[in-house]
């Protein structure tokens, strides 16, 4: 073999390996002109950059995470904004037909009856209304209307508004009669009937304090006059219970004793976390006390129109115009509420979209490419390659030349 074919082999050699050399740098450039990223690898980066884009890349997706539950509750309070407008106008055109209505007329009762009717259909439906397949008005049973049909609720209505967020009102899809009685004698207070499936509580008032029981499945009449008569001894001793009945020590009789449906998960309010320990709690209950008020109001206009007595007729009257002022009052400051977290969450996410730019600027700075170099980078080696390639053709041309 010639010293020149020796020497062309070597050459041949050099000129691949750069060849190659060549090649897999034109494809790194390529690739990261259509991806706009240095490398597709966190290995590829130096430790520390691979670590701050690790963390920089989380706190991105977690901050993402909160962007998303922010807009989902802002759908619902967006929901509840509307509807709870739609009722403050129905409230309003309601004590306007009480206050322009507030004596009997026979000739009249046909059409506030009507309207009455009409309000509370459209108060239902504002209070089953659904935002992405769920009750916002429901409390926890978000699966589940919270309303019954308000028009065709039993008469007479009531004027009694529960407060203590777990009795339910009469309107609850949950409720039903209560099954447990309690009857005052004196000083004794008997229990009766049974426990049932729903939820009761069993309360008695003596003494200017109520002792309540939360009623269970396996209750009895005298597991429930056991229980309460525990809790009443505790401040009146020498309280008993003998079987279902209860004696209370002293010379005071109770005042009430009563039961009522209760179901506390029907007022539960929702709660979201829109940032590292940052949670919010907003909602609002179709039980809410405004909405008691409102309705039992819209009811006495329908009472009201049904009966022929000028005298109650005028007191169902006045009594539907006090009780939707005083909604009308209640829904305002329930609606500024929501009015404050659709205002709190707007606010929020901003500040976290403002975060993720933020953070994405900073991504773009440890693995971005300067497009125009890059594109330079790459035309130069295109460019170098053809040369490698045209230098490779020659010296593989002399080398068959040496052999011939």
């Amino acid at each position: 073999m010639s010293v020149s074919t020796i020497s062309n082999s070597g050459i041949r050699q050099t000129l691949t390996s750069q060849l190659q050399a060549e090649q897999t740098t034109l494809a790194d450039l390529t690739q990261q002109l259509s991806s706009n990223q240095k490398h597709q690898d966190l290995t590829d980066y130096a430790p520390s950059d691979a670590l701050n884009l690790m963390t920089l890349q989380n706190t991105v997706t977690q901050k993402q995470g909160y962007v998303s539950v922010i807009n989902t509750v802002q759908a619902r309070l967006s929901g509840y904004n509307t509807t709870m407008t739609d009722i403050e106008a129905v409230t309003a055109q309601a004590q306007t037909l009480a206050n322009n209505n507030s004596t009997y007329s026979a000739s009249a009762v046909a059409g506030i009856g009507s309207l009455a009717t009409n309000f509370l259909k459209s108060v239902t439906a504002d209070l089953n209304q659904q935002i992405g397949g769920r009750y916002i008005y429901a409390g926890s049973r978000y699966t589940t209307s919270p309303v019954t049909d308000l028009s065709t609720l039993s008469q007479p209505p009531s004027s009694t508004i529960y407060t203590d967020n777990q009795t339910l009102p009469i309107y609850d899809t949950g409720y039903s009669p209560a099954s447990v009685t309690l009857g005052i004698s004196g000083q004794n207070v008997t229990i009766g009937g049974s426990a049932g499936t729903g939820y009761q509580n069993a309360s008695i008032a003596v003494n200017g304090k109520t002792y309540t029981y939360a009623v269970q499945a396996t209750d009895t009449p005298s597991t429930i006059a056991t229980s309460l008569a525990a809790s009443i001894a505790a401040d009146i001793p020498g309280t008993t219970a003998t079987g279902s009945t209860i004696s209370i020590a002293g010379s005071t009789p109770p005042t009430s004793a009563f039961a009522n449906v209760t179901y506390t998960p029907a007022y539960a309010t929702d709660q979201a976390t829109i940032d590292n320990g940052y949670n919010v709690t907003y909602g609002v209950s179709s039980n809410n006390p405004a909405f008691q008020q409102v309705i039992a109001g819209l009811r006495y206009i329908q009472a009201a129109a049904a009966t022929t007595d000028p005298t109650t007729y005028k007191s169902y009257m006045a009594q539907a115009s006090t009780l939707l002022s005083t909604g009308t009052q209640s829904l305002q400051a329930v609606n500024t509420t929501v009015a404050n977290n659709i205002n709190r969450f707007t606010s929020e996410a901003t500040t976290q979209k403002n975060t993720i730019t933020s953070l994405s600027s900073q991504i773009s700075s440890i693995e971005g490419i300067d497009t125009t170099q890059v594109s330079t980078e790459l035309l130069q080696m295109q460019t170098q390659i053809q040369a490698s390639y045209s230098a490779t053709g020659i010296i593989e041309k002399l080398s068959i030349v040496s052999y011939l």
